[in-house]
């Protein structure tokens, strides 16, 4: 899962910002076989689709050389995986 969140970020152009939705939406439809292992892996016994998209948003922020949280936890609003919106993180790419 690493790889696959550290090679998403690297095709974010140096300066722009990003939320976790989109990271999230590329992992699904671009690395669907890691996303599927991450979700169904884990300590934590709760399997549901927040609380994984949670500890992905916990990945992303691993990668301090890549990026940069942008503003507070859940400043963001944009479209979840469902299509509906909600709340998420912003990122900036270093």
């Amino acid at each position: 899962m690493k790889n696959a969140i550290q090679e998403i970020i690297k095709k974010v152009p140096k300066g722009k910002i990003f939320d976790s939705h989109y990271v999230i939406n590329l992992l699904i439809s671009d690395y669907s076989d890691e996303y599927l292992t991450f979700a169904s892996s884990g300590e934590n016994p709760q399997k549901n689709t927040a609380s994984v998209h949670g500890r992905i948003g916990q990945e992303i922020k691993s990668f301090s050389g890549l990026v940069e949280q942008v503003g507070e936890a859940g400043e963001f609003w944009s479209d979840n995986i469902r299509g509906n919106s909600s709340e998420c993180t912003g990122w900036r790419r270093k």
